[in-house]
């Protein structure tokens, strides 16, 4: 069977960063809380891919991670540092990928996000981790068969994030949906849903402006590590 590639590369400049629209190849970089807020719920472990790895926002993190024993990344745009660059929506580049226990990512939405899934959740030994639209849930057509058959064993419902600017560049706009983390993990025998008001969240913030330094980030990590930082 011949599949399309879906996400096609594009020359950087400048300019790709400031677009008020949809920005290129749907590239949003998670805020620090997406990944320490599953870290809190999930003790991801072993070998771990990061299939759009982006800026790192989420390798960087799982790197300090102390249970992360070797990570590898992906990402579909030559410009951004990974060890691959292919497209995650395509099966045959998950053939070139490493062995996993893991797979942990915030994948573009719209129509890549499925496919992205579907390939992650074939790879990896134990689970799959993926930061979605909330509506990801519905058995829409091109992951219906897939939810029916493999449904999430936790969905981690966060509160809303600006990714970008609104269309007039003016203020920080939200999704019509919110984002949340759905968990795969194959040895689970039930399905669990956990709400997480911003006021739980440690490192919380609403839009990139606001984000806390890395060196912030890494010690809520290492904290969730030492058991530290326990959920309310």
């Amino acid at each position: 069977m011949t599949v399309a590639q879906l996400l096609t590369p594009q020359p950087y400049t400048s300019a790709s960063i400031e677009t008020v629209g949809r920005h290129p190849l749907n590239f949003y970089e998670s805020p620090s809380w997406f990944i320490t807020e599953l870290l809190r719920n999930v003790t991801l472990s072993g070998v771990i891919g990061e299939p759009c790895v982006g800026h790192g926002a989420i390798a960087s993190l799982l790197r300090v991670w102390p249970y992360t024993k070797q990570m590898w990344t992906n990402d579909i745009d030559p410009h951004k540092a990974a060890d691959y660059h292919l497209d995650a929506t395509l099966s045959e580049s998950w053939a070139k990928f490493p062995d996993c226990d893991w797979i942990c990512t915030n994948p573009p939405y719209a129509e890549f996000a499925a496919p992205i899934i579907k390939n992650a959740y074939q790879k990896a030994r134990v689970g799959v981790a993926a930061f979605l639209l909330t509506s990801f849930l519905e058995p829409c057509d091109d992951r219906a068969d897939f939810l029916q058959q493999h449904p999430p064993s936790l969905v981690l419902i966060l509160p809303r994030f600006c990714f970008r600017k609104d269309k007039r560049g003016t203020r920080w706009a939200t999704d019509n949906v919110t984002i949340s983390c759905f968990v795969w993990d194959k040895r689970a025998i039930r399905q669990q849903i956990i709400i997480r008001p911003k006021s739980a969240i440690a490192g919380f913030y609403k839009n990139p402006e606001q984000a806390i330094s890395q060196e912030r980030a890494e010690e809520i990590v290492r904290a969730i590590a030492k058991g530290e930082l326990c959920n309310n």
